[in-house]
Parts: C-alpha cells; sequence; structure tokens
C-alpha cells in the first residue's frame, strides 16, 4: 500500500493555479507584522461563493509607500479600510495595494478588506489549491479549501509568506444549517447569523502558519475524548461524516497513541490547552494546526497504522510548532516527519524494520530534480516533489550513521525547544547544522553541502585489479572533500568480513578472495551513485 501511496504522491505534484507561497519579501511588506487575522466570511455552497471581511492587525515596523497585501484576483474588492477609515485602493496581480499613508513606524493598525467572490476551485487537492465543492452520501454540501502550495491569499486576503505568522487567530464561517464547521483552536460560539444560517466561531491564540488558518464544513457527527499524554490532559475532537461514523473511535485509539509516540521522542503536544484535531475532508490531508484534515478513509499499512493520519500528525511538531521562515527550508517541515515514521516503525518492530523503510520505502523513490535546499527566497513551487521528502529522511538517516542514534535523538528534540534567533519558533537549515556541530564537535559541512545543496549524489568510484592470489579493490570519493565512512562486505581468504572504510579522496585498497567481489554499503545508510569501469 506504502509503495501506492508513495507513486500517488509522486504522480500529484501539480499544480492548476498560477500562484504561489513565499518567495522574495517585497520591501512593503518587510515593513510590518502581521499580529493577528479576523476571517468573517460567509460561505454559500448553491452559489459556490465566499463574501465577508478579514480584519488584519499588523504592527508598522518602517516606513511604507501603502500596505501591500496578497489576495488573488478572482475576488471582487469593495473596501479597503485602516483604522476605520477607507483609502483608494488598487487590485491587481494578485496583490491588493492600499494608499494608508499615515502610517508610521511603531505603531499598531487593522486593515478591514471587504471582498466577495467564486474562490479557486481545486483541481488535485491538497497539492493544488483552492476550494473542494463536495457532497456527504446523505446530500448535504461538504466543502473544504486546501492552499499550502498556492497559498491562503487564495481564499483571504493575507500576508503570504512563511516569515511572518500571525500570534493569533480567529475564524468566523457562516454556513446553512444542519452543516457543522470544524476549524482551528477553539470553538468559542455557534450563533443565528440569519434564517438557516449559522456563524461558527473558531479561536486560536497560539501562532500559525498562513495556509494553516482553514476550515471545512460538512454534515458532520462530533466523537470527542480527553485523553492523557504523559500525565497532561487533552481533548480530541474528530468532526466525521455521518456515513463515516464508524471507524471513528478506532481512529481517535490510534491518534491516541501516536500522540504518546510524538510527545515521549519530542516533547509534549504543542498544542495542549486547545485541541488535537481531526476532519473528515473530501481529499487526502494537510496538517492544519489543530484540526488535521483527514480523508484517508481508515486504510491502515501492511504494519497496521494509519499512515496518512500519522505524517499530518507529526506536523504539529515539524511544521506547525517549529516552522521554516523560508520555504527553501521546507524538508525541515516534512523529512523530519517521514524519519519520524522510520523511528516509530523501529519503537514497534527493531531495527530492522527501521532500515526495512529506508532499503524498500525511501531509497528508490528519490526522484534528485533539485537540491532539497534550493536558493534562499525559496517559493514553495521551487521546493515541490518528493526531494524534501524522502530524500530529506535519508539526510537525518545517514547523520545517525555518522554521529549515532541516541546523539540524533537528541538534536531533534532540542532544535525543536531550543530558544530561536527568529520569532514565533521559525528556523533556518543553517540553524540545524550549527546545531549538530555544537554538540557532536564534528565538522559536518562536506555531508550537508552534498545532500542538502546539491541535487546529484556524491559518487564512489570502484576499481577491480587481479593479483596471483587475491583480487584488489580500490575505493575514493570522487567529490572533493567528501569524507563519508563507507561499510564493505566481502569474503577474504580467512572467511566474511565487513568492514568500515575511513574513505576520503584518496584511493583505499582492500585485498578480497580472488575473483570475489564486495557489498557496498550491505546496510543501505548512504545515498551514493558508484561508478565502476569493470
Amino acid at each position: 500500500m506504502r509503495d501506492t501511496v508513495i507513486f500517488f504522491l509522486l504522480f500529484s505534484f501539480s499544480y492548476g493555479l498560477d500562484v504561489t507561497s513565499g518567495g522574495v519579501l517585497s520591501e512593503n511588506q518587510a515593513a510590518f507584522d502581521v499580529r493577528h487575522y479576523d476571517i468573517r466570511l460567509k460561505v454559500d455552497p448553491e452559489l459556490k461563493m465566499i463574501s465577508g471581511y478579514v480584519d488584519i492587525t499588523f504592527n508598522v515596523l518602517s516606513d511604507m509607500d501603502g500596505l501591500e497585501i496578497d489576495l488573488v484576483n478572482d475576488f471582487n474588492v469593495s473596501v479597503a479600510e485602516v483604522d476605520g477609515m477607507s483609502y483608494p485602493f488598487q487590485h491587481k496581480n494578485n496583490k491588493l495595494f492600499i494608499d494608508a499613508l499615515n502610517l508610521t513606524p511603531e505603531s499598531l493598525s487593522t486593515a478591514r478588506i471587504v471582498y466577495k467572490g467564486k474562490p479557486p476551485i481545486a483541481e488535485k487537492p491538497p497539492w493544488s489549491g483552492g476550494f473542494t465543492w463536495a457532497e456527504s452520501e446523505d446530500g448535504y454540501p461538504w466543502i473544504a479549501v486546501s492552499c499550502q502550495t498556492n497559498g491562503a491569499y487564495i481564499w483571504y486576503p493575507c500576508k503570504e509568506h512563511p516569515s511572518d505568522e500571525p500570534d493569533s487567530a480567529d475564524i468566523r464561517i457562516t454556513v446553512p444549517e444542519p452543516l457543522s464547521v470544524a476549524a482551528n483552536g477553539l470553538l468559542q460560539s455557534v450563533d443565528t447569523a440569519e434564517p438557516l444560517w449559522q456563524t461558527w466561531h473558531w479561536k486560536t491564540r497560539y501562532n500559525i502558519n498562513t495556509y494553516n488558518v482553514n476550515f471545512t464544513a460538512g454534515h458532520f457527527d462530533l466523537v470527542e475524548r480527553i485523553v492523557s499524554i504523559l500525565g497532561h490532559p487533552l481533548k480530541m475532537q474528530f468532526y466525521v461524516l455521518k456515513e463515516s461514523r464508524k471507524g471513528a473511535d478506532l481512529l481517535l485509539d490510534q491518534a491516541e497513541t501516536h500522540l504518546d509516540f510524538y510527545s515521549r521522542i519530542f516533547g509534549l503536544y504543542p498544542w495542549m490547552d486547545e485541541k488535537f484535531g481531526l476532519v473528515q475532508t473530501p481529499y487526502w490531508g494537510m496538517e492544519h494546526q489543530t484540526i488535521n484534515a483527514y480523508g484517508n478513509n481508515y486504510k491502515n499499512t501492511d504494519q497496521g497504522y494509519d499512515f496518512l493520519m500519522f505524517h499530518e500528525m507529526g506536523h504539529e511538531w515539524w511544521g506547525n510548532y517549529l516552522s521554516a521562515s523560508d520555504w527553501a527550508d521546507f524538508w525541515i517541515h516534512e523529512g523530519f516527519v517521514v524519519y519520524a515514521e522510520a523511528i516509530y516503525l523501529e519503537e514497534l518492530f527493531g531495527i530492522d524494520a527501521y532500515h526495512a523503510f529506508f532499503k524498500h520505502r525511501m531509497r528508490d523513490k528519490i526522484p534528485l530534480a533539485h537540491p532539497i535546499v534550493p536558493h534562499r527566497n525559496a517559493t514553495m513551487k521551487e521546493n515541490s516533489g518528493l526531494d524534501p521528502y524522502n530524500k530529506g529522511a535519508y539526510v537525518l538517516h545517514m547523520l545517525r550513521y555518522l554521529i549515532g542514534g541516541d546523539a540524533l535523538a537528541g538534536i531533534l528534540k532540542e532544535f525543536l525547544s531550543m530558544e530561536k534567533k527568529l520569532p514565533h519558533n521559525q528556523v533556518t537549515t543553517q540553524d540545524f547544522i550549527d546545531l549538530v556541530h555544537l554538540r557532536t564537535s564534528m565538522d559536518l559541512n562536506w555531508f550537508f553541502k552534498v545532500y542538502l545543496y546539491e541535487t546529484a549524489l556524491p559518487v564512489l568510484n570502484k576499481n577491480i585489479s587481479h593479483g596471483s592470489n587475491h583480487t584488489f579493490i580500490e575505493f575514493h570519493w570522487e567529490n572533493p572533500d567528501f569524507k563519508m565512512p563507507l561499510e564493505v562486505k566481502y569474503s577474504s581468504n580467512t572467511g566474511p568480513r565487513t568492514k568500515k572504510l575511513s574513505l576520503t579522496n584518496n584511493p583505499v585498497i582492500i585485498p578480497v578472495a580472488q575473483y570475489s567481489d564486495v557489498k557496498i554499503d550491505p546496510m543501505n545508510w548512504i545515498l551514493l551513485t558508484i561508478s565502476d569501469p569493470q
């Protein structure tokens, strides 16, 4: 089943909308810091339209020509206000420019954007962004939003850049009765907005990525419980379609087990004061903070766990709590969660299961399409595909080979909890490298340079020559300054042997039994290309 999943992922990284998240931050957007989003929208499933307004509270950091907000051209903006005053604006090229020239540094202001329109429809959610207007088996609307790749500005006005997370958010969504709305944080109220319509008000008091601000509406049952995670109470909620109610309790049983695992390995679940939430979606899944999208239909792997739920839950640590400030470092979101799955299998089934994960599920499913850390100020589209996932996880696997499992486990846990240079627990790849160097007292720049910042794998040169009593095999790395130690398994004149070679650009020769060969890297620790003229 997992191979099918990986193929589907690889096939599905295509994007219908010609917009994306991240990139170079403009001077105007760098001049303010968003503190809060208050989203108030009416969602009309019959018209496939949304309407309402969003209040954006922000700090002015430096002088700016005006307020620059991201919002796709699909919407019609009728009013743009700052601190209660209307201002002229232009809406073009998916940007909203408000001529609010009285903004002064160190001030706190609120912009209100009133708009309506038909949001983009997701062609292949969640990899292509937009709304999914579906219907449950009982005939009720089932509405979902996905926007990680294309950015949250495909449905609400915002500063669409990973470096700026609001400190908190309110989400008020009005839908026809009897639909329910599941969103981030804690439910504040459900009010009758007008006859036959209800407004669901959710609020998160934590900082949150713009793409993680999300809602799903449907004719749901609510399955909930209070559980103990490492001795701390946590509310668990699952908004599930009525036709899928059977199986919900077993899924929450799994979720409790997975929450305990992640909390032991990486630290307590970050949002204990709010909830761990799941909502059934008409697309596969996404890690929306405290309300993970779930569309895996209770399918377990051959090892007996729900891969989709496990993966998205892992992002509550890697991606939601700890976040990249630049999509160049997206591998920290994805590769670290994939690696977590490997150590989960190790805990369940032992070290052989851990190695099998990388040998059979990862090794041949790395496209090598681009470096997993491309240029700085990358967009999400520029760092798409499976490389940040699978090669990213393999980087941690190889790092474990170099420094040991216990050392890596300690570094990963500290990376989450340590004081950061950037706000909102945001990090860069260099932060991780610096921590590895600090805790190991090793210079591993040669390793990170090749595996993070280059596309091609390192080349191992192998040459064979024959003597009167032995065959001689010569190895050396082609890449300058590369010094990955290499395990080889071979037959000698005294029997089978396994040897770990300290290997650099200088040739190392080992004698083996006459006309026999060697097995290179028998445990599949290393990603490499073998150049063998024989």
